[in-house]
């Protein structure tokens, strides 16, 4: 991005023509905006991300990302009653553009004994 003006920001310039770039990768973690923000909250509200972007920069697949999102946790709690999200071992994948999980381990309650899943 090219800045259009002059802007103050956290007691620095950024002049009118400066290159800037940003990283949606940090947008979501501001602290200043999410308690605990390195922690992944699905149930997080209100949750002011800006994952599929905004206004102009929407992005059209926003919608279709959701729905596919529902309907696969929702096929999950039907199949497995009682999943749980194992949250105490999330890795990311090394990325300075995108933050993303190398795998989303849950628990799935089986009898006798429970059984981990990777997606």
């Amino acid at each position: 991005r090219i800045a259009s003006e002059d802007v103050e920001m956290r007691d620095k310039t950024i002049k009118k023509n400066d290159r800037v770039r940003w990283f949606i990768s940090s947008a979501n973690r501001d602290p200043a905006m999410f308690q605990n923000p390195d922690n992944f909250d699905i149930t997080r509200w209100p949750n002011q991300h800006v994952a599929f972007g905004s206004g102009i920069h929407h992005c059209l697949g926003a919608t279709l990302a959701r729905v596919e999102g529902q309907e696969v946790f929702k096929a999950l709690a039907e199949r497995f009653p009682g999943f749980r999200l194992d949250n105490e071992g999330l890795e990311y994948q090394p990325s300075i553009t995108f933050r993303s999980l190398k795998s989303l381990p849950i628990n799935l309650p089986t009898n006798p004994s429970s059984h981990s899943l990777s997606l």
